[in-house]
């Protein structure tokens, strides 16, 4: 009974192809063709993408399943990392091509500024 379908509506979808085309013209005949190209064309990339896709998926749930975490490697968060900020160095600490100019207890001396443009007094 199944075979007796599949080749009522093969015989069903040859036949509306044969209308369709007879009634269609040359134009439109040709950017049917090229979708159908096109389509087919695109086929074997689509089944490779999902096969790398799938092949690495599989990857990672068995380095999951390896690592004995049910998360992954680290756990069901990702790695935290601080990256704090620190305070100039003394100036025992300086190295010495960095001359040290001022004490740490000296006040730094008033900055300069010369606006472009503007008259000297």
């Amino acid at each position: 009974m199944r075979k007796v379908m599949i080749l009522v509506l093969l015989a069903f979808a040859v036949t509306l192809a044969v209308v369709v085309g007879n009634r269609m013209s040359a134009e439109a005949m040709a950017v049917v063709v090229g979708v159908v190209c096109g389509v087919a064309a695109g086929i074997p990339m689509s089944l490779l993408i999902m096969l790398v896709l799938n092949r690495s998926r599989r990857q990672a749930e068995l380095d999951d399943w390896s690592s004995g975490q049910p998360g992954g490697r680290y756990g069901a968060y990702p790695p935290v990392v601080v990256i704090q900020g620190g305070t100039p160095a003394p100036n025992g600490l300086l190295p010495p091509y960095y001359p040290s100019q001022t004490s740490a207890y000296e006040p730094t001396p008033q900055r300069e500024f010369r606006i472009v443009g503007e008259h000297e007094d």
